[in-house]
């Protein structure tokens, strides 16, 4: 399996027993503000200092869950191609063991998102991002933070909440699917900058006017439309130590488990 060890979890039960697999994928490639490979182990410092208890829910999600983290993929500098194909082959040996599992990654930057949906192949992705991500080329480059949704779109149901910056090529192609429904196997992406700066600062292209936990909290919800096998937390670019938005991160990952907890206790 193509992973380091690099876990600073506690809580850590063999894979072929846990409820959630987290791995980090601490890869940057074309951010403008480079620093997301730094974000997998900040999100992680963030969360052994966050409650895991969810008083909405009556249920402490970090007991309730087994969760099992495998550390983080070891991704290729400056190649996405050869880093894309690590992250497959490591969710492939991943369902192998666990074909239940349900998956978190830490990013990094979101173009990790692509080969992650390629490889869990989801009926719906679901982002939560203040871009539409639409470009069909950036810089010259097809695959990159800013396109990663146009290969998405091409061969999945997108539905995408918080978009507030696009260009006027992104905006003909977000008319095409503003439509689009939350439903059957469904896969969440959750771009920081979704977030106002005032909550989010540390990210690589913050937009204002963005959402308060709230409101990420709000449209969470619409989530229980779909069956949810997997999500990621991208584009945190922490400054330093005790990073005020990877603290928002881990409480994002903390309501991504609450509402993994509270569908699996819905069903039982």
């Amino acid at each position: 399996m193509i992973y380091v060890k690099n876990s600073f979890l506690s809580y850590n039960y063999p894979l072929d027993e846990a409820d959630i697999c987290i791995m980090g994928v601490p890869f940057d490639y074309t951010s403008l503000n480079p620093g997301s490979r730094h974000g997998p182990v900040a999100i992680r410092e963030a969360l052994k200092l966050i409650e895991g208890y969810h008083h909405e829910l009556n249920f402490d999600v970090f007991e309730k869950l087994k969760i099992c983290d495998l550390g983080d993929i070891e991704v290729v500098p400056g190649s996405y191609e050869l880093t894309a194909e690590r992250i497959k082959e490591t969710i492939r040996e991943v369902k192998e063991k666990n074909p239940e599992v349900f998956f978190l990654f830490l990013g990094g930057e979101h173009l990790i998102s692509l080969p992650i949906i390629e490889t869990l192949n989801p009926d719906t992705v679901v982002d939560f991002d203040a871009h539409t991500d639409l470009r069909r080329d950036y810089l010259g480059n097809e695959f990159s933070h800013a396109t990663w949704a146009s290969h998405v779109v091409e061969g999945f149901n997108l539905v995408q909440m918080g978009v507030r910056s696009f260009s006027k090529e992104e905006e003909n192609l977000m008319k095409k699917i503003e439509k689009n429904k939350i439903s059957g196997k469904t896969y969440l992406t959750v771009d920081i900058d979704v977030f106002d700066p005032s909550v989010a600062p540390e990210t690589g292209l913050p937009e204002p006017d963005g959402w308060d936990f709230s409101d990420f909290k709000n449209n969470l919800k619409e989530l229980e439309n779909g069956r949810l096998i997997g999500a990621d937390v991208v584009e945190v670019s922490p400054h330093g130590f005790n990073s005020q938005t990877a603290v928002l991160a881990a409480n994002v990952v903390k309501e991504i488990f609450s509402i993994v907890g509270y569908l699996d206790e819905s069903r039982n």
